[in-house]
């Protein structure tokens, strides 16, 4: 069809090139003027029509092409994605095997090396024990003479069992120096068997995290007509794809450029939740400025926030429900759920809207948490002249400064009291408790 429309093509502009040609020879060789008079007035304007409709038979020829190459280079990187992706997920599902099989054959082995060195220790100890006995008998035959002959002494006797101690003494010596030897060789082979194992579950993980990405890399290459990618959007998708493990995954928002990655807990009834925000251990400092807290920081294996403009895009796309979950130092938690969450834009500040909560999401008939602006050091959004994220600390809803805010300073076990900018949510322990660990997370509403 493609060769068809070029030929058209040719033949069209070959018309309208040999009008121009009988148009420029008639303009060098001008007719009589009796024949002019007889031209049709309507041929110059038939003329000018029909190069006008070959100009646009010509641009949607282009056209045509143009979308036909298009559709051509999308199906062309789909094929390659797909020619390319399925060795590299057999590759990277085979490396997978063979790294935890050396994994089982290395336990085995530092189990029959520990048992076969405790073999030999014990066996060690038994000599020990063994020449203790006899040197024992060897002291004892030593005074027998005494005892018979009174103080007859025999010399070549007493010499014989002089040299015999002499000897087991030496053997017990080099026993026990064996002994010790063994005992720091077994120290080195368990440390070195211990390493190993250490070394291939990293090697196992990381080759997980490579197996999931080339699954990823795979639904990136099937792509419906408009080029809409049918990556994971949330853990939700990644659970229903099978997965059911709690781990680091990366998902690919809707307007967002870059794939992010976000720590996923797989729920016991069967959904899953994207983890938004987590403290735990005060390795991550959360006094960020605004783009930070718009871009996200931290590391989702720990502790992270992942991202304001992330979370409004996820909620924009489709309806979610929070959970924060809390625990203080004496190792008590608890948790308070909003079956309506949604972020505004950055143009709204990153408002927070609620709805419908439950939970300790309450104080006194007042929402520890409620809908309000998100503001940060460096953008005072709150409704308090005092700039509470100054006072406060970190990024968040502060409304008028508010009963909560857990994204303040991580203070230790033994610094956690009367700490109004700390970790807060004035529940059980009043507005200056600092709690000891945080995570907030979504998931999609169940429709």
């Amino acid at each position: 069809m493609l060769l068809g429309c070029l030929l058209l093509l040719v033949a069209t502009m070959t018309v309208a090139q040999g009008s121009r040609q009988q148009v420029d020879s008639e303009q060098r060789n001008p007719p009589p003027r009796e024949h002019v008079r007889q031209l049709d007035g309507n041929w110059m304007e038939q003329l000018k029509s029909e190069l006008k409709n070959s100009t646009l038979r010509q641009q949607k020829l282009e056209e045509y092409i143009q979308a036909i190459m298009g559709l051509e280079l999308q199906q062309a990187q789909k094929n390659i994605v797909q020619k390319h992706m399925a060795p590299m997920l057999e590759l990277g599902t085979s490396l997978l095997n063979q790294t935890t099989n050396q994994t089982l054959k290395l336990t085995d082995m530092e189990a029959q090396v520990l048992s076969q060195m405790s073999h030999i220790k014990f066996q060690m100890l038994e000599a020990l024990l063994t020449t203790d006995k006899l040197e024992k008998q060897l002291q004892k035959q030593s005074h027998e003479p005494h005892l018979l002959h009174g103080h007859n002494r025999n010399p070549a006797v007493e010499s014989q069992q002089q040299a015999q101690l002499a000897s087991l003494n030496s053997l017990k010596e080099q026993l026990q120096q064996l002994l010790d030897l063994q005992n720091s060789t077994l120290t080195s082979i368990h440390h070195s068997l211990q390493a190993a194992s250490n070394s291939s579950s990293r090697m196992e993980q990381k080759q997980r995290q490579l197996l999931e990405n080339l699954q990823q890399l795979m639904s990136l290459g099937e792509q419906g007509p408009g080029g809409a990618v049918l990556g994971f959007q949330d853990c939700e998708d990644i659970h229903r794809s099978g997965i059911s493990v709690d781990n680091v995954y990366t998902i690919f928002v809707p307007n967002v450029k870059d794939p992010k990655r976000v720590f996923c807990v797989m729920d016991t009834d069967g959904s899953a939740w994207t983890v938004i925000q987590r403290r735990e251990d005060g390795t991550v400092s959360f006094q960020q400025n605004w783009e930070d807290y718009k871009q996200g920081f931290g590391d989702p294996a720990g502790e992270y926030w992942l991202g304001n403009e992330v979370v409004h895009q996820l909620t924009s796309s489709k309806s979610y429900s929070l959970r924060v979950e809390m625990e203080d130092w004496d190792g008590k938690t608890f948790s308070a759920n909003f079956e309506h969450f949604q972020l505004g834009s950055e143009e709204q500040f990153y408002r927070i809207f609620l709805d419908k909560h439950s939970g300790v999401a309450l104080l006194q008939g007042q929402l520890i948490l409620e809908n309000s602006n998100f503001s940060t050091s460096d953008a005072d959004h709150d409704n308090c002249l005092c700039e509470c994220s100054k006072t406060m600390s970190g990024g968040w809803w502060f409304a008028a400064c508010g009963a909560s805010n857990l994204n303040g300073i991580y203070y230790p076990a033994d610094q956690h009291l009367h700490k109004i900018n700390g970790i807060r949510w004035h529940h059980t322990h009043g507005p200056t408790y600092s709690l000891r660990a945080t995570r907030m997370m979504i998931r999609p509403l169940i429709s």
